[in-house]
């Protein structure tokens, strides 16, 4: 990837986590009732359903600042390898352990898992760039 391919997956990446990450913190019920899951008024699980989508907010503005300098661009590349592979994996994991959830999820691990592979590509490609 050149370095505008890069800053572009790195934009629609910081983006859908934008969305991700926004929907976790303010429409929980509705961003989960998408997929199938009815969440209660629980405050503890609200809490724990919020919590990720700050994270994601956070992750996902940084990713956007690095679009603009190039210094934070193979930063912002690990971090979408690290937030896209874990849950990727991890929706792997729970889909062996515990069965298949609901379709969109099963789409959201595959498209988690490409963009996390993607990512690594950019990532290695850009340092044999800087080197």
């Amino acid at each position: 990837m050149t370095h505008v391919s890069t800053r572009i997956f790195i934009g629609a990446a910081s983006g859908l986590l934008i969305v991700v990450g926004a929907g976790l913190m303010f429409q929980p019920h509705n961003f989960s009732a998408a997929n199938g899951i009815i969440l209660s008024d629980n405050p503890s699980l609200l809490s724990e359903i919020r919590a990720p989508g700050g994270l994601l907010l956070i992750s996902a503005l940084f990713m956007l600042v690095s679009v603009g300098r190039t210094r934070l661009l193979e930063p912002a590349l690990a971090l979408i390898a690290g937030i896209y592979g874990s849950y990727g994996l991890a929706r792997l994991f729970s889909l062996m352990i515990d069965g298949p959830p609901s379709q969109s999820l099963v789409q959201a691990m595959i498209m988690e898992l490409v963009i996390a592979g993607l990512s690594v590509i950019a990532w290695l490609r850009f340092r044999s760039t800087q080197n």
